[in-house]
């Protein structure tokens, strides 16, 4: 039995030492693959419940929303948005368009994956926005849109967010920038 344990103790740090001596090496984040892009210009992201509350439903009806995108000097586009449904749905938009106006923004992205009412979504383009009301408590509460598909071939840059409807957040957190 001490014999086992002194064989995998010995194969254990010997996986160890082989991976803490790999070379390997990820790309920095100011090679010129993100050099080409420029800085981020604007952005806008969205950490919430989603709007149950707001639509006098329970907490927690429609899962929760996701966001994160990004306009970079060249004017392009990245980022993610993951819009959870409940009941195992939901859709993932990869960003490719982001317009802010003022402390508002519409964010577009073609869908990678996700179904609703049980249909695959998957290369619909979508279309959302947010609306950053501020931190405090004293201030209005942040906006949220739903996300919207399919949608034609519309760029985000062609609409405001005023186009949406919005909906206060009971949770969560907008920041547009």
């Amino acid at each position: 039995m001490r014999t086992l344990r002194s064989v995998a103790s010995v194969f254990v740090m010997s996986a160890l030492i082989v991976s803490c001596n790999d070379q390997s090496t990820s790309p920095a984040v100011d090679g010129p693959q993100f050099a080409a892009r420029g800085p981020v210009l604007q952005h806008a992201s969205l950490g919430s419940a989603d709007v149950c509350e707001a639509l006098g439903l329970p907490t927690g009806c429609d899962a929760n929303f996701s966001l994160v995108a990004n306009e970079y000097a060249d004017g392009g586009a990245s980022g993610q948005w993951q819009d959870s449904f409940g009941g195992g749905e939901g859709i993932h938009v990869a960003v490719d368009c982001l317009n802010v106006v003022g402390n508002g923004a519409v964010v577009g992205g073609v869908i990678t994956h996700g179904t609703a009412g049980g249909v695959d979504v998957s290369g619909q383009r979508a279309l959302t926005a947010v609306v950053d009301n501020g931190t405090s408590a004293n201030d209005a509460a942040d906006q949220l849109s739903f996300s919207f598909f399919p949608v034609p071939a519309l760029s985000c840059t062609d609409l405001v967010p005023g186009n949406f409807p919005l909906f206060d957040l009971a949770r969560g957190q907008v920041k547009v920038w």
